[in-house]
């Protein structure tokens, strides 16, 4: 995994990545939460939505109204 004695974030495999980069304690809000998530979850699967849309146990329909907000808050 790594040449020397310590293991660094980019030492580790890709979806291991955001979890040690992301702002740690409560001070996020859910919705913050959510978006994070969401897009992990899209760059795991290479952003096929269908796949996403199944992995976070939504309507694929409802996972398109979630990217557009986050692109558009103000709707």
């Amino acid at each position: 995994m790594t040449d020397g004695d310590i293991i660094e974030v980019p030492d580790l495999p890709c979806l291991m990545r955001f979890s040690a980069l992301r702002k740690t304690g409560f001070t996020r809000t859910l919705a913050e939460v959510e978006v994070e998530y969401i897009i992990n979850v899209l760059e795991s699967v290479d952003g096929n939505k269908t796949h996403a849309a199944d992995i976070l146990g939504i309507d694929r329909k409802t996972l398109r109204q979630k990217l557009k907000n986050m692109k558009d808050p103000s709707s």
